[in-house]
């Protein structure tokens, strides 16, 4: 599939689940753009673009809404963002509990083409930059729930055949993002504008994904059969103090560096995903980020 094109070969039927958030709300803004296909979104409060969406509880049987709909792909969107994950058992309730309930009805499902889950690359411990057969650890009870439903997908794909991709994505910003979805690149953004000032306390290195790029690697991997685990992301990584002087520069405000070292880095290495999906990121980061503050100003 060609990098600058998004055309498949027939549209599908995309079920969102808990697809309201900033990746959702991305998702379909760029699937309705690209004409994807039809979409139905299931959560408990509306998508802001308007796209059909229906109220669900996903402790509560919702068969009935996928039979109906009778979708081609899922892309399962649906957890407490980790800055609400505090409470280990509510954490698993919400981000493992609600999804293996799913995975039971879908045991009764078929024709799913793709069931697709959304991981975080902050889950591997060493190894940079990261590949799928990286070390995994994970260091806060978010990240822990992420593995244990990975976990739990990988074994309804051994047990059931569900047709189970797992994107391991590297930290995401871009349009409509919020609070709920938290990382260096966005909480600097906030508090540039809010205080016309900038602090760096910390120099970790992460890679940044426009979450445009985000979107085209779903759509690529549409065109695929592959199944199992993938890292998404730059390949490239930005460290804090980078990140923070070009936003600095272009608001035009003060930059305040506290502290220069880096403790902690995260690069995802692509390459099998490039090969994969026939895909590659195209928004470098200065652009990414002139975009990005062009909606929050």
């Amino acid at each position: 599939m060609s990098t600058n094109k998004y055309s498949l070969k027939k549209p599908r039927k995309i079920l969102l689940v808990g697809g309201s958030g900033f990746i959702g709300t991305n998702i379909i803004t760029k699937f309705t753009e690209y004409k994807v296909g039809d979409i139905l979104n299931l959560d408990k409060k509306n998508a802001s673009l308007g796209i059909k969406t229906k109220y669900v509880d996903l402790q509560e049987p919702i068969f009935s809404e996928i039979q109906r709909f009778n979708p081609d792909n899922i892309i399962y969107l649906a957890s407490l963002s980790e800055n609400s994950c505090d409470d280990i058992k509510k954490a698993r309730t919400i981000n493992v509990n609600g999804l293996s309930s799913l995975l039971q009805e879908l045991v009764e499902y078929t024709g799913l083409k793709s069931f697709i889950y959304l991981s975080d690359y902050r889950l591997y411990k060493d190894n940079v930059p990261f590949t799928e057969a990286s070390n995994i650890l994970p260091s806060n009870n978010y990240l822990q729930t992420k593995l244990e439903a990975e976990q739990l997908l990988l074994k309804h794909q051994e047990e059931y055949g569900l047709p189970v991709l797992i994107l391991r994505v590297s930290s995401l910003y871009g349009p409509f993002f919020n609070l709920n979805y938290y990382n260096f690149l966005t909480s600097t953004l906030l508090q540039a504008v809010k205080n016309q000032t900038i602090e760096v306390l910390d120099n970790n290195i992460y890679d940044y994904l426009y979450i445009s790029d985000l979107v085209s690697s779903i759509i690529a991997s549409f065109e695929t059969n592959y199944t199992g685990v993938l890292n998404i992301g730059s390949g490239i990584g930005y460290s804090n103090i980078d990140i923070a002087k070009y936003i600095a520069d272009q608001l035009k405000i003060d930059l305040n560096i506290k502290n220069n070292i880096t403790d902690n880095v995260y690069i995802n290495n692509i390459l099998f995903a490039k090969n994969i999906l026939g895909w590659q990121p195209n928004v470098d980061i200065e652009k990414g980020i002139k975009e990005t503050i062009k909606h929050i100003e």
